[in-house]
């Protein structure tokens, strides 16, 4: 199985998708929060830095180019500085303008500020529909571009693009050109989606869309209303798949893990699923592949998207722990070149007191404390310190709490190491004298 996810995601560099929807601009303000405003009982934001990156469509657009897909993105922008700054990004990212429409309403700009977290949000933008005379324009670019690409996907935040009339001639354009179209929409506007070949809504939207709270069924009756496949999405519980040709439902289960920031999830899954299809890999699959990346993203901050390289690696990584006396590692990485370890000592526990005459090793705690023996000197090392140790130089750890570190060296030899101790559990001053006992004569 793993081989066959593997291969599937060299297939996505050979895609073409065309993105239509609601582009937008995200633009972040990070700073710091040191008093509260003497105007109001607000905070006062610091600014430090300023970022943007393309959202709304143009986010699931930079998702399906960061797996290595080509991608035309179509919607409307205004004539303004935010479409200036968008314009770049997407440049940046590699994604096709040719088919944007420049038109009198502004550029949909969402500006957030953070300190440390999420402080507030700004909202420019015109969420009325755009006319017809701007919907045919709109189909005018983009009925070329059908010819060339293997799925289109609609990405509607209701924000006026895709309106009913526009949606049901893409829909029936992809149809009638023999591609796959996949859609994500906002519950009010899930009506103008009939015939769709994939709907994505998340559990909310999926109870939103039919005022039904059992999952199962509120998927059985999107399927009836709108004559699609249906996949809804259910955050850290996976997903479930609702044919239009059969009755059956698929429950796929994600990996149990930390959530960071959903932000984005729902874009990486479409961005996968549609990528996954066209490759010709089966439904059951293609939807597992997409819970694995949106798995992924969950545990990165803000609104992500996920490489290819990062999906890969979440299938080769396989990092065996290691038990050992004092506590245990992981062997990340050991070539000719270097090696990588993460290893945790328990309380109370220590190594033997050893040296290496190859390797040249540095040591960074990233939570807890230990002290060390290090060039015949005692020393303590707290979070986020590090220690260099040469060739030759014997040193041994005991922790004072639980404690994670991580070893960056050359490249690791079982027997290149020599050791004048053996790990064990006790307290300093037994660690200390058994340390004693085999220098003395140093």
């Amino acid at each position: 199985m793993r081989y066959e996810f593997l291969k599937i995601l060299e297939e996505f560099k050979t895609k073409k998708i065309m993105v239509i929807g609601d582009i937008m601009l995200d633009k972040y303000i990070w700073g710091n929060v040191e008093r509260i405003s003497p105007e109001a009982p607000v905070p006062v934001l610091k600014v430090g830095k300023e970022t943007y990156n393309p959202g709304g469509a143009g986010n699931l657009a930079k998702n399906l180019t960061s797996l290595g897909a080509q991608v035309y993105l179509s919607g409307i922008v205004g004539k303004d500085e935010a479409k200036k700054i968008l314009f770049e990004k997407l440049k940046e990212e590699g994604i096709s303008t040719s088919c944007i429409l420049e038109v009198s309403k502004p550029t949909t700009e969402k500006i957030r500020g953070f300190s440390h977290q999420n402080l507030f949000r700004i909202d420019h933008e015109d969420s009325t529909n755009i006319g017809k005379e701007i919907e045919q324009e709109l189909l005018s670019l983009i009925k070329p571009k059908i010819l060339e690409v293997d799925a289109v996907i609609l990405v509607d935040y209701a924000k006026g693009v895709l309106t009913k009339n526009f949606v049901k001639e893409a829909i029936s354009l992809a149809k009638r050109n023999n591609k796959l179209i996949t859609a994500d929409c906002k519950p009010m506007n899930f009506k103008f989606y009939e015939g769709v070949d994939f709907l994505k809504p998340n559990r909310k939207e999926a109870i939103e869309m039919t005022l039904v709270s059992d999952i199962e069924k509120a998927g059985k009756l999107l399927v009836k209303k709108l004559n699609a496949n249906i996949v809804i999405t259910n955050g850290s519980e996976g997903c479930s798949v609702f044919e239009r040709d059969n009755n059956n439902v698929l429950h796929i289960q994600t990996t149990p893990k930390e959530f960071y920031d959903v932000s984005g999830a729902g874009d990486t899954f479409l961005a996968v699923l549609t990528l996954a299809l066209i490759s010709n890999y089966p439904l059951k699959e293609s939807a597992e592949l997409a819970n694995q990346a949106a798995g992924i993203v969950v545990c990165k901050p803000g609104v992500a998207e996920i490489t290819g390289e990062e999906l890969k690696n979440s299938f080769i990584n396989n990092i065996k722990t290691i038990p050992k006396k004092w506590g245990e590692e992981q062997l990340i990485v050991n070539n000719k070149k270097y090696c990588g370890k993460k290893m945790l000592i328990k309380k109370d526990h220590y190594s033997s007191y050893h040296m290496h005459k190859i390797k040249e090793e540095t040591f960074y705690i990233l939570d807890g404390k230990l002290e060390i023996i290090h060039k015949g000197k005692y020393s303590k090392l707290g979070k986020e310190r590090t220690i260099h140790i040469k060739p030759g130089e014997y040193h041994s750890f005991r922790a004072l709490h639980d404690t994670i570190f991580f070893e960056f060296s050359t490249q690791h030899l079982n027997k290149d190491n020599y050791r004048l101790t053996k790990s064990n559990f006790g307290s300093h001053d037994k660690w200390s004298r058994e340390i004693k006992r085999v220098t003395k004569n140093e």
